[in-house]
């Protein structure tokens, strides 16, 4: 393949091609080419080819490529990127075998690798993966594709079986990142631990890759799920040892463990010490963690100082409808009323936020928690949407512990929930509070109609329980 070269006079127009992702200018871009002379080039061809395959505009792409009087291995790859983008795998897989072997690159092999990875095809992906292997074009990227699309089909024994066979010589910090992460979205924190602690054991070995934010953010994530918090402790010490700098993912990360590990002081430390502006989902953390550890007026303080924040310095991190599920469960749990119910009617006409199933389940919850049973019926009845069997089984819930007065709340709700779906376990709630109230004629009656029931819209007869 003969080196690419581009006259000075051209460099204006490939700088405007390059430079300017802007919608709707590239067939203006591709005009002026054709006006100039230039349309032949193969340079200024490529780079509105990709910029076509970038903006999904395929037929475009295919009508330039197969328009260019010559193409080189460039303009091939930026052709098999466009239809890979475009779902058309297939078609990238045969002109990938119309491409002259002397314009086939290692990243050319990766291009189609990580398409059928990507379809899911993974068959047809070790069958090219291997062929790249024998035709001496794999890559240590080739290798992590595979490795990424078995571990995203939750197939870690065949993940692990090319990790291992990769040996220590061409593993990146990608391959071992990809391997914790297949362990962690398997379920099984452990194992990433344990391929965390292998990784940190080789750094002697000059050949081993150093730890990065996503490999720390990672294995955080893993001591938050088996509650390993000395371990937890133990990775942020390293972090700093190693001057890897946080970014938002790994600092959110050590906040959550933190958080849901009882260390308040230390969560709000990361916070107060992340690097730059709080990403919204940082706030959101933050707000659910005070919440969680009983420290609702922190949350909502924590949430005024957000909104300040992003009103004087114009950041993207206005609240959204996680960060208001956050704050009223703080409000619940810390029995903060009057702030719930404030904060609740701000939702829409300061914040934007319409109020959701979910929020109204939040302040059902509130008003329940704080013996306002009446205020939380007639909150629910004045939903603009239907509300759901949590908002329903929720009211049940309180209700129970109300004695007669609760009683016909609770048929209210267990009538409403019955509508939704009669088999519903907050339905069998309203029997086991009747029984409770030793109310046994009402506990016969509705245990009567929840057996007779029509079960015909969820294909299961009664008695029976359907498994999937």
């Amino acid at each position: 393949m003969q080196p690419r070269t581009i006259p000075r006079d051209r460099a204006a127009l490939l700088r405007a091609i390059t430079g300017r992702p802007g919608c709707g200018e590239e067939q203006a871009l591709h005009c002026l080419a054709c006006k100039l002379g230039l349309a032949s080039d193969v340079v200024l061809a490529t780079a509105l080819l990709g910029r076509y395959g970038k903006r999904g505009l395929l037929a475009h792409a295919q009508r330039l490529f197969d328009e260019m009087p010559r193409r080189d291995g460039i303009a091939y790859n930026a052709m098999l990127a466009a239809l890979g983008a475009s779902g058309r795998t297939a078609d990238a897989r045969r002109l990938f075998d119309r491409m002259p072997d002397t314009d086939k690159t290692p990243a050319s092999w990766n291009t189609v690798l990580t398409f059928y990875c990507r379809a899911g095809d993974l068959a047809s992906a070790r069958e090219f993966f291997e062929a790249s292997l024998s035709a001496k074009m794999s890559s240590v990227v080739s290798w992590n594709a595979m490795i990424d699309g078995y571990c995203k089909a939750g197939r870690m024994d065949a993940a692990r079986e090319l990790f291992d066979r990769m040996g220590s010589s061409p593993r990146d910090v990608v391959t071992w990142n990809t391997m914790m992460a297949g362990y962690l979205h398997r379920g099984e924190p452990a194992a990433a631990i344990a391929m965390f602690r292998r990784l940190m054991q080789r750094q002697d070995d000059q050949r081993t890759p150093r730890p990065t934010a996503v490999t720390m953010a990672t294995v955080v994530t893993a001591c938050t799920q088996v509650g390993d918090l000395a371990l937890g402790r133990a990775v942020h010490l390293s972090i700093r040892q190693l001057r890897i700098i946080p970014d938002s993912v790994l600092s959110n990360a050590l906040m959550d463990m933190y958080f849901k590990c009882g260390s308040v002081e230390r969560a709000l430390e990361v916070f107060n010490t992340m690097p730059g502006a709080a990403k919204l989902f940082c706030w959101n953390t933050l707000i659910a963690g005070l919440g969680r550890n009983g420290r609702g007026e922190d949350a909502v303080r924590a949430f005024r100082g957000m909104v300040d924040t992003s009103r004087v310095k114009k950041s993207e991190a206005r609240p959204d409808a996680v960060t208001f599920v956050a704050l009223l469960s703080a409000c619940s749990h810390s029995g903060l009323v009057a702030e719930g119910r404030e904060l609740f009617a701000e939702m829409l006409p300061v914040h934007g936020v319409a109020p959701a199933a979910e929020h109204y389940g939040c302040m059902v919850d509130l008003l329940c928690r704080a013996g306002l049973l009446g205020d939380a019926v007639q909150l629910v009845r004045t939903m603009p949407v239907r509300p759901n069997a949590k908002v329903l089984g929720c009211l049940l819930l309180h209700a129970r512990s109300s004695g007669e007065d609760g009683v016909r709340v609770s048929e209210w709700a267990a009538k409403r929930i019955a509508e939704l779906d009669l088999r519903d376990g907050a339905a069998y709630g309203l029997s086991n509070m009747y029984a409770s109230l030793q109310r046994w004629d009402h506990v016969e009656r509705h245990r009567s109609e929840l057996l007779n029931a029509p079960a015909v819209a969820h294909g299961k007869e009664p008695g029976r329980t359907t498994t999937v």
